[in-house]
């Protein structure tokens, strides 16, 4: 089988082509053929060489933390699922690769509710909206929650999942991607240039990338209100007295069968979209050519590379789902 990676950290050129063996499941794992894997800002950190410091990575390194795939073989004691079956995967690397194994805890049915390109965005961006609504706020029905950047890929999902748990959402955004956060339900919209209301919010996410939100935050969250930050960032709160900051980071306090299970109930229940910006070819090019993209200031959306619709694993029940 072929898997993405490289050997050496670098620009987008540094991605090769690295034949190996198909994996083979362990107890309580599939085998999962890879239909898809969404591309986040992470793998282009790891790329560049930038989480060197925190995380030990043996070379040849294969990225991917999203997979949409197909099981095609059980591992001992696996019952929950069956071959054939399409499943949403988040793992910790690996993705980028036609065959992975995964533990069936890191995996979940696919809804009819998510398309395939849905499906294979959602796993990181789901699962980090999930934590920060449900596991570092405290808010309850009526409230208010303000997401800046919030036609982002984490913004987007948050502003959705507010939104089925009845909270009043402001959200902040440049002006072209106003009509989108009205369909997605957002209660109030401004742009980074409006003159925004001073202390409106219980609680506010910023999820812009790299933090730089021209004081937005600060601006709307509420005296003794909570301040989430989804990239790292030192941020002084003392001209808003009592309010909390608190950093987005991986939590063990839910486990991921449990996130994926409220995305997809959201998904079935109230609707869920995943913008994405573009999709590209399943092999090194096409992963070269979304790493460039994702280097830019591109549309909207999450990036993701994507099987031909007719290359599957010869399962007859479902070849009429692609």
């Amino acid at each position: 089988m072929q898997r993405f990676g490289f050997e050496q950290y670098g620009d987008p050129s540094v991605f090769e082509t690295i034949e190996a063996p198909i994996p083979e499941p362990k107890t309580g794992q599939v085998q999962l053929q890879v239909l898809g894997f969404g591309l986040n800002p992470y793998d282009a950190s790891l790329r560049r060489g930038e989480q060197a410091a925190f995380r030990k990575v043996k070379f040849p390194v294969v990225p991917g933390t999203d997979v949409l795939g197909r099981i095609t073989k059980l591992g001992e004691g696996v019952t929950d699922f069956a071959i054939g079956d399409l499943v949403l995967n988040y793992r910790p690397i690996g993705g980028y690769s036609e065959y992975v194994t995964a533990s069936t805890s890191k995996i979940y049915k696919k809804p009819t509710a998510l398309s395939f390109l849905d499906a294979a965005a959602l796993p990181q961006v789901g699962l980090a909206a999930f934590n920060i609504l449900h596991y570092m706020l405290s808010l309850k029905p009526g409230q208010t929650l303000a997401v800046i950047g919030a036609s982002g890929g984490v913004g987007a999902i948050l502003v959705q999942l507010a939104k089925f748990e009845k909270l009043n959402v402001t959200a902040v955004a440049g002006a072209q991607h106003h009509d989108y956060l009205q369909q997605l339900g957002a209660d109030q919209i401004y742009s980074y240039t409006d003159d925004l209301p001073d202390s409106r919010a219980d609680a506010v996410v910023n999820a812009v990338l790299g933090a730089a939100d021209h004081g937005a935050s600060l601006k709307l969250v509420k005296a003794g209100g909570q301040y989430v930050t989804t990239a790292y960032a030192d941020v002084d709160v003392s001209s808003k007295p009592g309010t909390t900051h608190l950093q987005l980071n991986p939590s063990k306090a839910y486990s991921v069968h449990d996130g994926f299970a409220y995305l997809v109930d959201v998904a079935q229940k109230w609707g869920l979209q995943v913008r994405v910006a573009q999709s590209f070819a399943f092999n090194v090019d096409g992963v070269i050519a979304a790493h460039e993209m994702l280097e830019t200031h591109h549309a909207p959306g999450k990036l993701i590379v994507m099987q031909d619709r007719h290359v599957t694993h010869p399962v007859r029940k479902d070849i009429n789902q692609l």
